[in-house]
């Protein structure tokens, strides 16, 4: 009988973690009510769930629980998780119809301003059209990216026009117009330049450091 109890309580604990979290800022007498608790239990109830649970759960303004502050997602990780969700289509270890909603689910829970990125980083997980050397090139800008590499580029910047070069340290790459640019300085022309990914030929990282 006392397993029994106790399962019980943790049925309703857990429901009043979900509450909260869902419905930020209800104060202790809307949530006995809720619940049909006494203020008594609800308090157990509470401090439970701040110390045995170890929730950070915080009175401001209502109850809530603090917000962590979630390390940024930068494009070599969101390159690397499109990578893995795609492999797991590949491979039979997932059906496709679950990645690819987990795929946009992931997708739309990030910030705005990274929307874009993810798009293009995770477009065979959500099952866009696959460009094989878009995606390559992409991979290695995230590189770049991640290990403060320089990267060298060439690139087409008009249709049939010639092909340019540029030895890039590369700051960003960031969405404009339906498309995404690379913004870095080029140590060759040595001023910062904008080069839109569709017009990059090849991006190769530059294996030894080297100096401006």
């Amino acid at each position: 009988m006392r397993k029994r109890l106790v399962a019980d309580r943790f049925r309703r604990v857990w429901a009043l973690v979900e509450y909260i979290a869902q419905h930020p800022g209800c104060h202790r007498r809307e949530l006995a009510q809720h619940f049909a608790l006494s203020e008594r239990q609800l308090q157990a109830d509470l401090e439970l769930i701040r110390r045995e649970m170890g929730l950070p759960l915080v009175r401001r303004h209502g109850y809530r629980f603090q917000p962590r502050a979630a390390a940024a997602l930068g494009l070599a990780e969101l390159c690397l998780l499109g990578h893995i969700l795609h492999q797991a289509v590949e491979r039979g270890l997932a059906p496709s119809g679950a990645v690819r909603a987990l795929a946009e689910r992931l997708r739309d829970a990030l910030p705005a301003h990274l929307r874009p990125l993810a798009h293009a980083a995770l477009a065979q997980a959500t099952g866009q059209p696959s460009d094989l050397a878009r995606e390559r090139t992409l991979a290695v800008l995230a590189q770049a990216l991640a290990e403060a590499r320089p990267v060298h580029v060439r690139y087409q910047p008009a249709l049939r026009g010639p092909a340019w070069e540029a030895l890039l340290d590369l700051e960003a790459v960031l969405p404009y117009a339906d498309s995404l640019y690379l913004l870095g300085n080029c140590r060759l022309r040595r001023k910062t330049v904008l080069i839109e990914l569709d017009a990059v030929l090849r991006a190769q990282l530059v294996e030894a450091p080297l100096t401006s």
